[in-house]
């Protein structure tokens, strides 16, 4: 199967059937010349929409009673004429047409009421793939493949696992000896639907082409759903930064796709906040920054667009996607075949839930607190599965709420992975048994319980140098009570307030001062691992407080010695080593853009959760002083795409070089022998 090429744009057509004249605008020429002038070389078109209209002759659908002539055929052939690829989108959970015609197709909630995915005042119904809708859908597939031999892909949308009592789930969950009153048995049938999905929609794909493309999009790649990710040809990180996903959703989930051996795309928008904003633009600095963060990381790049019901394509929009892609088209030559050079895995909470995807936003604070410490640091990282082979690595972090059972794989993993002389960084409950009894790994620690205060202090040790705050300073959320065995050094200690505030007895506007030195240490160390006492990453997610990463720093320094980059660059910045072995190279990503929140706590789009930020003005950094350390002898340093070359110094392993500015993305080429 081919690669994926790099500048694609997700073209969404989601035209209700109360709108007339569509498609009455096309013009081939004109399509083609914006796919031109966008830098575009791959594009994602309609057959069905979430209204469930077709913008094609079918006898299956639902053809759009408003379209005079048929606008995919015409699409694709204008694409063909200037070598674009043309996956063809397909809608899959929401099919509005079917939702009216068939109520008995749709998601019901346990009282009979159909289920909606509400955005505003109108609404999606949720469709049910155990109920003859599944036939249909595949019908259409069918359809697809025979009028247009796939495109050059199935992209299909809406995948989701949902309890449902419809009337097929119901008789199906009795059939099967399955009590749907039971809320556990009711979602173990949900991912059993869910799998039916998969394997019908795949094969009807593949009937003609087992190597069609074929992608299934949740809005989201969940981590370590192995048997998920299994049915898709390549991988899509849809993740609008203004749109809701934030821009640390996209360097978090492409830190994991990379680790699969999926070829991917990221997928941001030309949106000012999500899809269906007709006349909406984002900067195009924005659009620039996010499309070099998705090569910086190891993605291809897709941009999200809407074509407006008559069909005519958007000056603005793709003079606004060329301003990204025209650099884009410079650089790929040294993205190509490209991988993260990583010596720390980050363990993603997620893949304790691997087998229940979907619903990962809740459980991401801990995950988010150590990447966006690890990316403010600079540190190259990779974000890591239960299987993931961790011979490539020197330190591997479990952040927080990583419990282990003591003989399953991936303990005796960890176990092997020190023996060969692994660090291990972890905190809170993590590397403890289910019942926090004792550690299953040997931090050299005797687990006492938890602090009965919510609130306390940490006052870091010499060991410690980074943290400007060298007395006792506050972190909220309560700390495991450990005590170090004769092998393990404390290297933060830990102070106790006077009491926990109550209703009866409270000091101040939020928890009381320190009071005493606690028995208990905050940070230790032995000669494997590194142990935090608090949920730190957690901590480092809700409140930012950059004196816990100052301390997760030095830890590392402490495992690890010097790592394989560091820099002066600010914490907004970010890098990223990828290897090139074929092209015996390293490349290195200076990236660089300052998001700046605004607009509403709340608003349609919900909490501060989902607020916009915005990133409108690039700054150049000056006399970015680097440092790399690679196995390989390094034979030339130079700046790329320009091929200007920079003057560098070796000692041992460390090549060191001074990039004089950068605006927004550097790429800097290092030739190994």
């Amino acid at each position: 199967m081919s690669a994926l090429r790099f500048r694609q744009v997700h073209l969404d057509f989601h035209t209700s059937e109360k709108i007339p004249g569509v498609g009455a605008d096309f013009d081939a020429k004109q399509f083609a010349e914006m796919l031109q002038r966008g830098h575009v070389d791959s594009i994602t078109l309609f057959s069905k929409c979430h209204h469930g209209m077709t913008y094609h002759d079918t006898k299956v659908g639902v053809r759009h009673p408003g379209m005079d002539k048929e606008l995919l055929p015409r699409q694709i052939e204008a694409c063909r004429s200037v070598d674009v690829k043309t996956p063809i989108y397909l809608s899959t959970g929401w099919d509005e047409a079917m939702a009216r015609t068939h109520t008995d197709w749709v998601v019901r909630d346990k009282s009979g009421k159909l289920s909606h995915s509400v955005i505003g005042e109108a609404s999606w119904k949720l469709l049910c793939f155990n109920s003859p809708y599944l036939d249909y859908l595949c019908a259409q597939i069918d359809e697809v493949i025979e009028r247009f031999d796939g495109g050059d892909g199935i992209f299909f949308d809406v995948i989701h696992a949902h309890p449902c009592y419809c009337n097929y789930c119901l008789r199906d969950m009795e059939a099967a000896g399955l009590d749907a009153a039971d809320d556990a048995q009711m979602e173990q049938f949900s991912y059993r639907v869910l799998d039916k999905y998969f394997q019908r929609t795949t094969a009807a794909c593949h009937r003609k082409n087992p190597e069609l493309r074929v992608f299934h999009n949740s809005g989201h790649i969940a981590k370590g759903a192995l048997e998920v990710l299994k049915y898709n040809s390549h991988l899509e990180i849809e993740s609008l930064p203004t749109g809701g996903w934030g821009y640390d959703h996209f360097p978090l989930s492409a830190k994991y796709v990379a680790t699969t051996g999926f070829d991917f795309l990221g997928m941001t928008g030309k949106f000012h906040t999500t899809w269906g904003e007709f006349g909406g633009f984002k900067r195009a600095n924005a659009l620039r920054y996010e499309c070099d963060a998705m090569i910086a990381f190891g993605s291809k790049c897709s941009v999200g667009d809407q074509l407006h019901p008559r069909g005519r394509m958007d000056e603005d929009t793709y003079n606004l996607i060329g301003a990204a892609y025209e650099p884009v088209q410079q650089k790929e030559a040294w993205c190509r075949g490209a991988k993260p050079w990583s010596e720390v895995a980050l363990l993603s909470p997620e893949v304790l839930h691997a087998d229940k995807p979907g619903s990962y936003r809740s459980r991401l604070q801990a995950e988010e607190g150590a990447a966006r410490m690890l990316l403010e640091t600079q540190i190259q990282f990779d974000i890591i599965d239960l299987e993931r082979d961790l011979s490539s690595y020197k330190l591997v972090i479990l952040p927080d709420e990583i419990e282990l059972e003591e003989a399953s794989a991936f303990t005796k993993k960890l176990q092997r992975f020190i023996e060969n002389g692994g660090k291990i960084l972890m905190s809170g409950r993590s590397g403890m048994n289910a019942d926090h009894t004792h550690f299953v790994l040997d931090a050299g620690l005797k687990i006492e319980g938890r602090s009965d205060f919510s609130t306390d202090y940490i006052v870091p040790g010499d060991e410690l140098p980074s943290a400007p705050v060298r007395g006792r300073f506050v972190v909220h959320g309560a700390a495991w009570n450990v005590a170090p065995q004769s092998s393990t050094r404390t290297l933060a200690a830990r102070a106790d307030p006077y009491f926990n505030r109550a209703w009866n007895h409270f000091c101040s506007h939020q928890h009381t001062p320190d009071e005493k030195v606690s028995p208990f240490p905050a940070i230790t160390a032995n000669e494997n691992i590194v142990y935090f006492a608090h949920e730190i990453f957690t901590c480092y997610r809700n409140l930012g407080q950059p004196l816990y990463r100052d301390l997760v720093r030095d830890t590392i320094e402490i495992l690890l010695g010097k790592t394989s980059f560091s820099s002066n660059l600010p914490t907004a910045a970010r890098a990223s080593l990828m290897r090139q072995e074929e092209e015996n190279r390293y490349v290195l990503h200076l990236l660089y853009a300052n998001p700046v929140k605004r607009g509403a706590d709340v608003s349609m789009w919900g909490s501060a959760s989902m607020a916009v930020e915005v990133i409108e003005d690039l700054v150049p950094l000056l006399d970015v002083q680097c440092e790399v350390r690679v196995p390989q002898p390094i034979e030339s340093v130079r700046l790329v795409p320009s091929g200007e070359p920079i003057e560098y110094s070796i000692e041992g392993e460390t090549v060191r070089f001074c990039v004089p500015k950068f605006l927004c993305h550097q790429m800097v080429e290092l030739k190994t022998r």
